[in-house]
């Protein structure tokens, strides 16, 4: 895989400082689907690959340790509130294209995210592609720190 702009810009780990969702049309925040404290790790590697994971603030605890184990709606509750994914990276322009190899969602597997970026400095903005939710058009925005660089 080519990575088409410098992979150096954003290799390394990143820490989630906020996930809002906006209003596409105004850019007013619509809400914060995870919670104001949702949490998260984000990581680019010079060879081009990378994964990311996001939590909810608030996750219910389940009366077992088996992570498979508990019963269907504590599985449920708990990983509703948890996104993660991996797989490969390129840089094209403005956007990072995210080839998602596996993924807590299933329907990702297989097929491609985008984000749009910005970077300045050490903090990283991505956006994604708007999308339509309940009749209003919405993006989804991360906004990263950089913990480490590579």
């Amino acid at each position: 895989m080519t990575i088409i702009g410098p992979a150096s810009a954003v290799a390394g780990r990143w820490q989630l400082m906020e996930w809002r969702t906006v209003d596409d049309a105004t850019g007013a925040t619509l809400g914060h689907p995870f919670g104001e404290g949702a949490s998260g790790g984000l990581v680019y590697t010079p060879a081009g690959w990378m994964h990311g994971q996001l939590s909810a603030q608030r996750r219910s605890l389940m009366t077992t340790s088996d992570p498979v184990g508990g019963s269907e709606s504590e599985r449920a509750a708990a990983y509703s509130g948890y996104v993660a994914y991996w797989g490969r990276y390129q840089i094209d322009h403005d956007r990072i294209v995210h080839h998602v190899e596996s993924s807590l969602f299933p329907g990702w597997v297989g097929g491609t995210q985008i984000r749009y970026f910005t970077l300045v400095d050490d903090l990283l903005s991505l956006r994604t592609p708007p999308i339509e939710v309940a009749g209003e058009v919405l993006i989804n925005e991360l906004r990263w720190q950089r913990q480490e660089s590579w």
